[in-house]
């Protein structure tokens, strides 16, 4: 809901609904920082409607909370994989756990 209310307040499409992980993302919570991009790439990133193009245009992605920034990283490397020039970060809130990346 977050993200379609960001696309109308800036008249901008929201294209959440274009792109998914072929399955359930792994929980990334308890494991090492250096285990985290291996257990998403795990997970084929899709695109759900052929039509949509992301070539040289800029994304806001938006995630509704930045624990240890490794999924927004990860889905924003598959989004400039897919043609989108630049991926800006937007999330709602930070977690209180500050260790996420310090093992």
């Amino acid at each position: 809901e977050l993200a379609v209310m960001i696309a109308v307040r800036v008249k901008l499409p929201d294209i959440t609904a274009d792109f998914s992980f072929a399955e359930d993302k792994p929980s990334l919570k308890d494991l090492k920082v250096d285990e985290k991009w291996d257990a998403l790439a795990g997970v084929e990133f899709l695109t759900q409607d052929n039509t949509v193009t992301l070539q040289g245009k800029s994304i806001i992605l938006v995630d509704d909370k930045y624990q240890s920034g490794i999924t927004l990283q990860f889905v924003a490397s598959r989004l400039l994989e897919k043609g989108a020039s630049k991926v800006f970060g937007l999330c709602a809130v930070k977690t209180w756990r500050d260790d996420d990346n310090t093992s």
